[in-house]
């Protein structure tokens, strides 16, 4: 798989489905979303639903550092896929 936007993974993951754009349909993932469910969840009803953004922010935090990661893991990849050297 190639590079993802890491605007588009901060961008998604404001919205708590695009974990999934970050880090796939993996036990990440899936763990991810469900905890960000169940805490924004848990803060709109038992705090204030305008605290509730904190999963939010959370959320597009994630989205940004786990695409990072990916983009580093598959450039590391090429790089050894193609035989040069870091």
């Amino acid at each position: 798989m190639g590079k993802k936007s890491v605007g588009l993974g901060t961008f998604l993951g404001f919205w708590v489905l695009g974990i999934f754009y970050s880090a796939g349909f993996s036990r990440k993932g899936f763990g991810a979303f469900i905890g960000l469910c169940v805490v924004s969840w848990a803060l709109a009803n038992f705090v204030s639903p305008t605290v509730s953004i904190v999963a939010n922010i959370a959320g597009a935090y994630l989205g940004n550092v786990w695409t990072k990661e990916h983009n580093a893991e598959v450039e590391n990849n090429s790089n050894i896929t193609d035989g040069t050297t870091i």
